[in-house]
C-alpha cells in the first residue's frame, strides 16, 4: 500500500494501523481490502449492459403496452415567420424535444425503479438483524475488528458499481436541471463508499446506503405513472415519495447517521484527519438533500395550485422546460 497516499496517521484512528488489518486477515477474520475495489469497474460495465437489455426487452415493451409512444405525438405549432428570432428559438426547443421520447424516459425510470427497489429490499433484509442498525455505537465499538460478511460485501460492491455507472451514463441519459448537483452527489457518494470500505467503516456506510435507497424508487414510480398518463397514481406516489424523503433524509439521516459519525465516532475512536474528510462529505450530501427538498416543495406547490403533479423539478430539464415554454407561447396566442 502506497504510504504517501494511504498514510495511516491520516486515514486511521489513533492506535490503529494497516498492520492490524493484515493481522485480522491472517487470523481468519475477513476485513475489507483496497484491492477489492478493482472488481467494481467490470461490475459497473455489467450493470450498464444489464440496463441496456432491461430497457430494450422489458421496459420498452411494457411502455408500449401502456400506450406510451416512441416519439412526441403532439404536433408543434410554429410562431409567425415575422418573428425570426422567436422562430429559431422555438425550433431549437422542438429539436431538443425530439431527442428523448416519452418511451425513452419511461424506460430509464423503469430501470431505476427496479434497481432502487431491489437494492433497498436487499439492504433492508441483510440489515434487519445487524446490531448497528438499532444501536449506532456498534459502528465504532471494537474497530477495526469488524468482520466483513459476504452479504455486506456484495451490498457495497453493487452500490459502488451502480454509482460508477451513473457517473458515465448521466452524460447520455435524460438531461436534468440538477445535472451538476447529481454529478457532485455521485462523486461524493463514491468517495464516501470507497473511503468507508477501505478503513472498514462499512457498518455506517450501509446505513447511509439504505437511507438513500428507500425513497428513490417512489419517485421513479411516480415518473413512470406520469409518462403512462396515470395522473392520480402519479400524484399518490409523489406524495409518498415526499413524505419518505422528509423522514429519511431530513430527519433520520441528520439525527441518526450524522450524529453517530460526528459525536459517537469522536467519543469512541477520537479525532483524526480523515474524520473531517468523512464528515465533510456526509454534510455535503445533507446540503444536497436540502436543495432537492426545496425542488420537491416547488413541485408540491405547483401541484396544489394546478390540482396535479405537472412535472418533476429534478428531472427532464430541457424537455420539460421546452414543453412548458411552447405551451406558454400557445396560451399567449390564444389570448
Amino acid at each position: 500500500m502506497n504510504i504517501s497516499i494511504w498514510n495511516e496517521d491520516f486515514w486511521l484512528p489513533e492506535n490503529t494501523t494497516w498492520n492490524d488489518f493484515n493481522e485480522l486477515n491472517k487470523n481468519g477474520v475477513q476485513v475489507p481490502h483496497i484491492h477489492d475495489l478493482i472488481y467494481v469497474y467490470p461490475l459497473a460495465g455489467l450493470l450498464y449492459l444489464t440496463r441496456v437489455f432491461f430497457e430494450y426487452y422489458i421496459a420498452q415493451p411494457l411502455g408500449r403496452f401502456l400506450g406510451i409512444h416512441d416519439s412526441q405525438s403532439t404536433p408543434q405549432k410554429l410562431p409567425p415567420k415575422s418573428n425570426h428570432l422567436k422562430s429559431l428559438d422555438k425550433n431549437k426547443r422542438v429539436k431538443r424535444r425530439a431527442r428523448v421520447s416519452p418511451l425513452g424516459k419511461f424506460s430509464e425510470s423503469t430501470w431505476r425503479f427496479t434497481f432502487y427497489l431491489c437494492i433497498f429490499l436487499y439492504g433492508a433484509i441483510i440489515l434487519k438483524d445487524k446490531l448497528w442498525l438499532w444501536d449506532t455505537r456498534h459502528c465504532w465499538l471494537n474497530h477495526p475488528n469488524h468482520p466483513l460478511t459476504s452479504d455486506v460485501y456484495w451490498y457495497y460492491m453493487i452500490e459502488l458499481a451502480f454509482y460508477w455507472s451513473l457517473v458515465f451514463s448521466q452524460f447520455i441519459d435524460v438531461k436534468r436541471k440538477d445535472f451538476w448537483e447529481m454529478f457532485i452527489h455521485h462523486i461524493a457518494t463514491i468517495c464516501l463508499l470507497s473511503f468507508s470500505y477501505i478503513v472498514n467503516f462499512v457498518r455506517v456506510g450501509t446505513l447511509v446506503l439504505v437511507v438513500h435507497d428507500c425513497g428513490d424508487f417512489w419517485l421513479e414510480f411516480a415518473k413512470m405513472a406520469k409518462y403512462a398518463r396515470a395522473q392520480r397514481l402519479c400524484d399518490t406516489m409523489f406524495v409518498i415519495f415526499a413524505v419518505v424523503w422528509f423522514i429519511t433524509r431530513l430527519c433520520y439521516y441528520p439525527y441518526k447517521v450524522l450524529y453517530t459519525t460526528t459525536f459517537e465516532e469522536a467519543a469512541i475512536l477520537g479525532l483524526y484527519p480523515a474524520y473531517y474528510v468523512f464528515n465533510g462529505l456526509l454534510i455535503l450530501l445533507q446540503i444536497l438533500h436540502y436543495f432537492w427538498f426545496y425542488l420537491i416543495c416547488q413541485v408540491a406547490i405547483s401541484a396544489f395550485k394546478a390540482g396535479k403533479v405537472k412535472k418533476d423539478e429534478r428531472s427532464d430539464s430541457e424537455d420539460s422546460d421546452d414543453e412548458q415554454a411552447i405551451a406558454d407561447d400557445d396560451l399567449d396566442k390564444d389570448k
